[in-house]
């Protein structure tokens, strides 16, 4: 603290004047009452001018209380509808006494120097002459001295955190059930786990898999029985983000495996091959527990690779035809790993 001080007595002295400054302190019983605040700061800066009263200055406030065996302080100081907050706390109350008197010392000097920067030399103002603190109440360390807590408050202008926003990487895991154009209203079970990344707007990796039930077929030669399963890949992004609420868009693909089986009266064989299709969704996630949500997703997927199933080597009957187009519905529940 003694380096602290020496330092900044040497930054101030380019400052032409003191700004005007309103004191108010409010100690806890025990705390030394002398010298006030005002002559430890006009110690450490060498002069100060206390304001008139209807006139802009600097509000320095200055609170300390008891609370768990230790003194807590507080320097709150106000300039044109800006503030800003210092804290400490120690076992000593002179200690704290100390180190807030230092932190607003220094505030009013380095506004000072911004004020002596900014605006016209004008006559010297009358101010008070230096008188130096006595040698029993200077913030010198002693051999009882206790260490103190020294914890910076952001200022009121600051900007906070938004609400909902991912602060680090989250992993989630989760199970839903997706209606699929592209396999005639076949429910297909989903599994999948996915990395949150502290991004703008949250970007999502999601990576699943899914396998429908059962579907069938019917022609004149015959039926088949289909199945697919599939390994699901989707980014997302969210563009309204809320504690509870959030929506966004995505970018989905999938590599499936699409089984056939044909049955009498066509002799049995069974056969499958692999497809690729990309597209795009939108989702919607609800809050219902704290890292428990449920999600909806609503999209279209495009195949990349063929459309048609046949039984080779036959071309008829054909055994399945994807849309060109297929939409699809999913609704999930999301739990996030600790």
């Amino acid at each position: 603290m003694l380096v602290l001080a020496l330092v900044f007595s040497a930054k101030v002295s380019f400052a032409a004047e003191s700004p005007p400054v309103r004191i108010s302190e409010s100690l806890h019983q025990g705390c030394p009452k002398q010298p006030s605040m005002r002559e430890r700061i006009k110690a450490h800066l060498g002069t100060i001018r206390d304001a008139r009263p209807d006139e802009l200055a600097i509000e320095v406030a200055f609170r300390i209380e008891r609370r768990n065996a230790l003194s807590h302080g507080t320097v709150t100081l106000s300039l044109g509808g800006v503030s800003t907050e210092r804290k400490a706390s120690s076992k000593s109350c002179a200690d704290v006494v100390a180190a807030l008197s230092m932190m607003a010392a220094i505030a009013i000097g380095e506004e000072a120097e911004r004020l002596s920067s900014e605006l016209p030399e004008e006559p010297p103002t009358a101010v008070d002459e230096p008188s130096p603190l006595p040698a029993s109440s200077r913030a010198a360390p002693s051999s009882d001295a206790h260490p103190v807590q020294v914890q910076p408050m952001p200022s009121a202008a600051r900007p906070q955190a938004k609400a909902g926003h991912v602060d680090r990487l989250r992993g989630a895991l989760g199970t839903g059930i997706e209606l699929n154009g592209n396999r005639e209203l076949v429910l297909m079970p989903t599994g999948f786990a996915q990395l949150t990344f502290p991004a703008r707007f949250d970007p999502v990796v999601r990576v699943g898999l899914a396998r429908s039930f059962r579907g069938r077929a019917s022609s004149s030669r015959g039926e088949v029985a289909i199945r697919w399963s599939v390994i699901k890949l989707a980014g997302c992004a969210d563009v309204l983000r809320a504690e509870a609420f959030r929506l966004g868009s995505c970018l989905v693909g999938e590599l499936g495996l699409l089984e056939a089986a044909k049955v009498d009266p066509l002799p049995a064989r069974e056969f499958s091959y692999f497809w690729l299709s990309l597209g795009a969704s939108a989702k919607a996630a609800w809050r219902l527990l704290p890292g428990f949500y449920i999600e909806t997703m609503v999209g279209a997927r495009v195949p990349v690779t063929q459309r048609e199933l046949y039984f080779n080597p036959y071309t008829e009957p054909l055994a399945y035809k994807s849309p060109l187009v297929v939409p699809f519905a999913a609704v999930s529940l999301v739990a996030q790993v600790p």
